[in-house]
């Protein structure tokens, strides 16, 4: 970050002036003041709170509560202030002030006497964790002059302060010219180089696991070792209380001896997160969380919110496979990661339930008005509306894309994924609050008005469903349970029900029935039937009495009756009959049956239903039947169409090439 010559000026005097009271103060003052000073910085700087919040759900998870981590990243301001006002003290820092408020750890000089005996230096490597800059100090004071390599920031004036500062009490400040060359010196020497190495490495980094994520991490210390044989001790300051420190000295880092270079240079880096890792989960308040330490990670995830209505779920299923596969593609390009078995993408689901109905138009409306939303806290009204199990699902979850669909989960996501810098995707049109204010709108092209298609919108055709990837296990054990007859056509039949301005007619329903049972006699076929949660019970019972017990019915799964036969549940209805029939019948009322028909490649007939205030859902069907992916036919044309589609064609024998998704293109620019 760079300043321009007033800031940098002001700062600079403030910077001398707290100084100098500093070195007047007792060191318990000091912390004291330090302390309030980062109590005012974390309410100053909300958008550092939101970094350090991502950072510590992304490695935490739900080991603790949202107040528990709030009050986490208060302490970490807190110690950051602490530490402010001891730097500003430095000059003032002596033998006898190390000695009483800086405790070595028993053991650690004994390591490091170890370490240097073999005459080949010693590498402190350490984080941003604690108070870092007592190291050197401590160090110096107590006879190890240590060289130190830092980096240069914008703030010319501030750094040559900081640096005097340190060079005074005998350690040696690298950061010009030729660093390592001048380290690598020092280390033949026998003496000591301090370096930090805790932050993202990007994309030249080396991928080592961090609290079970993997995180990019400058190879050049390990690098360093590798070359001159000086050992690497861990080493770090954590306080204890008040101004109170303790120095802690680790074993040498492991480093197999065998290998090649860059399997060794891997190792190390793992064993340094590991022993990072472990006392950052022991100070969590005391390690720098502001820094973006997963930015070159591979690793994705995805949380996917649940209404409870089959068709959102599985049009939210369906975008996280599409997500979840450019991720996939991405992390494939990375050399990096040959060889590893680690999932790249992880996907969870979170079920939304509100305490009240009343209450979802509420939360709505804190979703949509900003200032109503920060009244309480994006938090404090998920909790406030949604049930104590729901809201626990997710309190403490991370992802990098969280996904609705309906209105009944939009305003839980973007209340949750604003909080912690998510990117929340949303499918379907949205009233209160808007798609707009989303970072993707995945909107159904029968819905947009005007032909346009806005910034930030996949216009896509029907539903966005998942892909059916049975496997022949699952194709093996249907045929078995169904009792179906090897070399048999089967037809399947997707039945919807009534939805907002339209409605199946059950005469031609039945009319359906009948030349469909028509048509497997003629051809020797077998039915597989299913209805959907809206189909009307009055129409769930006619097709129990018609179809209960033919023998051209295999399948009847009336997901209303709870019916479904020889299947354990009637949610395996639905991809049972996708996979096993050779040609598919659906009522063109169900948008997402006849998306998800459509997806099979296969032969699909729909016919429409009555429209009593829109035409969205025709617009729909003929767009379907303009593009190929549907044939769309009435009532009284279903049984030829049937006999049409199926003529010369007989039972598949292997499942059909799917086709390339449109929607992948826009995700892979999108991400």
């Amino acid at each position: 970050m760079k300043a321009n010559f007033f800031t940098e000026s002001v700062l600079f005097w403030l910077a001398k002036k707290t100084s100098a009271a500093a070195q007047r103060m007792p060191p318990a003052w000091n912390v004291g003041v330090g302390a309030a000073a980062g109590s005012l910085l974390y309410a100053l700087l909300p958008g550092r709170r939101v970094v350090a919040r991502d950072n510590l759900r992304a490695a935490f998870g739900s080991n603790y509560t949202p107040a528990e981590y709030e009050r986490i990243i208060k302490g970490l301001f807190q110690n950051l202030g602490r530490m402010f006002m001891e730097m500003a003290a430095i000059p003032a820092i002596d033998r006898e002030y190390v000695e009483q408020w800086v405790k070595i750890a028993p053991g650690s000089r004994e390591r490091l006497e170890k370490a240097l005996s073999a005459g080949k230096g010693v590498i402190f490597l350490t984080g941003h964790f604690g108070n870092w800059e007592l190291i050197p100090i401590t160090g110096a004071l107590h006879g190890y002059p240590t060289l130190v390599l830092a980096r240069q920031q914008g703030w010319p004036k501030l750094n040559r302060l900081l640096t005097e500062y340190r060079e005074s009490k005998g350690c040696r400040v690298v950061t010009k010219g030729f660093p390592v060359r001048e380290l690598i010196q020092g280390l033949k020497e026998g003496r000591i180089a301090g370096i930090l190495a805790d932050q993202d490495g990007g994309r030249n980094g080396v991928f080592a696991p961090f609290f079970g994520r993997l995180a990019s991490t400058a190879p050049g210390t390990i690098d360093l070792s590798l070359s001159t044989g000086a050992p690497i001790l861990p080493v770090f300051v954590a306080r204890v209380e008040g101004a109170l420190h303790e120095l802690i000295i680790e074993e040498p880092l492991r480093i197999p001896d065998q290998g090649t270079k860059k399997e060794r240079i891997e190792a190390g880096v793992a064993a340094y997160m590991e022993v990072l890792e472990k006392y950052v989960r022991r100070f969590p308040t005391q390690w720098l969380w502001f820094h973006r330490r997963w930015k070159s990670s591979p690793e994705r995830r995805i949380l996917v919110f649940s209404d409870g209505k089959a068709g959102h779920l599985s049009q939210a299923q369906g975008l996280a496979q599409r997500l979840e596969k450019v991720c996939r593609e991405r992390a494939a390009q990375d050399k990096r990661l040959e060889g590893r078995t680690e999932p790249v993408v992880t996907m969870k689901l979170a079920r939304v339930a509100f305490r009240r109905p009343w209450l979802r138009p509420l939360l709505d409306l804190a979703a949509a008005a900003p200032p109503l939303r920060w009244i309480l806290g994006p938090d404090l009204w998920l909790r406030m509306t949604l049930t104590p199990e729901s809201y626990r699902q997710f309190q403490s979850e991370h992802a990098h894309y969280s996904i609705s669909c309906g209105s009944g989960t939009a305003a839980v996501n973007l209340l949750w994924a604003k909080r912690i810098r998510c990117k929340p995707l949303h499918i379907l049109e949205n009233g209160l609050p808007s798609w707009r204010r989303f970072d993707l709108a995945v909107i159904p092209r029968h819905d947009l008005r005007g032909g346009k298609i806005p910034p930030k919108v996949l216009a896509v055709d029907g539903a966005l469903v998942p892909w059916r990837t049975a496997s022949p296990e699952q194709v093996k054990g249907w045929t078995e349970l169904l009792k179906l007859s090897p070399g048999k056509r089967r037809i399947g039949l997707l039945l919807g029900g009534p939805a907002k301005g339209i409605e199946l007619d059950p005469e031609e329903v039945e009319q359906v029935v009948a030349a469909l049972l028509e048509a497997a006699e003629s051809m020797d076929a077998e039915l597989l039937v299913t209805t959907s949660r809206r189909t009307t019970p009055k129409m769930e019972a006619r097709l129990a009495e018609r179809l209960a017990g033919h023998p051209r019915c295999r399948l009847l799964a009336l997901v209303n009756q709870r019916r479904s036969g020889p299947l354990p549940d009637t949610a395996a209805a639905v991809p049972c009959i996708l996979e096993l029939s050779d040609l598919l019948v659906v009522s063109g009322d169900s948008i997402s049956m006849v998306s998800e028909a459509a997806a099979t490649n296969k032969p699909v007939i729909g016919f429409p239903p009555k429209a009593k205030k829109t035409a969205k859902h025709h617009r729909f069907l003929r767009r379907m039947d303009e593009q190929g992916r549907l044939r769309l036919v009435t009532a009284e044309q279903v049984a030829p169409a049937v006999m049409t589609a199926s003529n010369g064609s007989g039972p598949r024998s292997a499942p059909p090439a799917q086709p390339e998704d449109p929607a992948l293109e826009f995700l892979r620019q999108w991400v």
